[in-house]
């Protein structure tokens, strides 16, 4: 009998050529999208949102974005960095890309809280803690009284005397208290020279808070005690006086100026 020839087997080889092709395939879509993007998705336009104190032109230089750009390879950390970095009222930014070729950027400013002496003048600060620049009396805020910046620049962070650091603590907790619940805009000083506590001047009262604690708790119990006062009776309207909150626990002791 005649030996049967062994034939190969060509759908297999295909096969394995098949899949090379596919995956050379996919590569090629894969550099041509690349290219595609790189050649076309361009800055044309850069829109900012959120800013008051900054004018669009400053944010956009801040940014370092030039038209033209590619709008794939743009670090949006990196242009965070350098917008906080050379506007200091620029607490936080977000980016957004909106294809083909505009990018967003949204930012949320800082506000002037309270101002600080130093050796080169007063100095405006957030609630934070922020140096944002110095103080030529324009803007009304609260004064600090019995702290001192040392080496302030705008953008940095308030630095104090090694001995001023707890005061330096407490004030920016009871700046971000009575900012949070709405008071801030009607305190005009806070005296924090004393040993054992702060005073607050908010509108015709002075509030004797102590040196650390819950300022929060401190902040909503000056309100409660002004509002039930006035309410009851037992404070009379347009009477200045002192709220003083370091003597009995939990409980604010008016005493009316005379």
């Amino acid at each position: 009998m005649a030996r049967q020839r062994k034939h190969s087997r060509p759908s297999r080889r295909r096969g394995r050529f098949g899949g090379l092709y596919k995956v050379l395939s996919a590569l090629l879509i894969a550099g041509a999208v690349v290219v595609a993007c790189v050649v076309f998705f361009r800055v044309n336009a850069v829109e900012v949102t959120g800013n008051v104190r900054y004018t669009i032109q400053e944010v956009v230089d801040a940014s370092g974005v030039k038209t033209g750009d590619n709008l794939i390879t743009l670090s949006r950390s990196r242009i965070s960095t350098s917008i906080r970095a050379q506007l200091p009222y620029v607490e936080s930014v977000s980016i957004h890309r909106a294809y083909p070729d505009k990018l967003v950027i949204r930012v949320t400013e800082r506000v002037a809280s309270a101002s600080v002496d130093s050796a080169e003048g007063r100095w405006l600060i957030s609630s934070q803690g922020k140096l944002l620049e110095k103080d030529n009396g324009s803007v009304k805020t609260v004064q600090i009284i019995g702290l001192t910046a040392v080496s302030p620049y705008a953008g940095g962070t308030l630095q104090t005397a090694e001995d001023e650091q707890i005061t330096l603590d407490y004030v920016k907790q009871l700046l971000s208290a009575a900012e949070t619940h709405g008071m801030l805009e009607q305190c005009t000083q806070l005296d924090c020279s004393a040993a054992t506590s702060m005073t607050l001047y908010y509108g015709i009262y002075r509030i004797k808070m102590p040196r650390g604690g819950d300022y929060d708790y401190h902040v909503r119990l000056t309100l409660k005690a002004l509002e039930e006062g006035l309410s009851s009776g037992k404070m009379q309207q347009g009477q200045s006086g002192l709220l003083d909150l370091t003597v009995v626990e939990n409980k604010a002791r008016f005493i009316p100026d005379h």
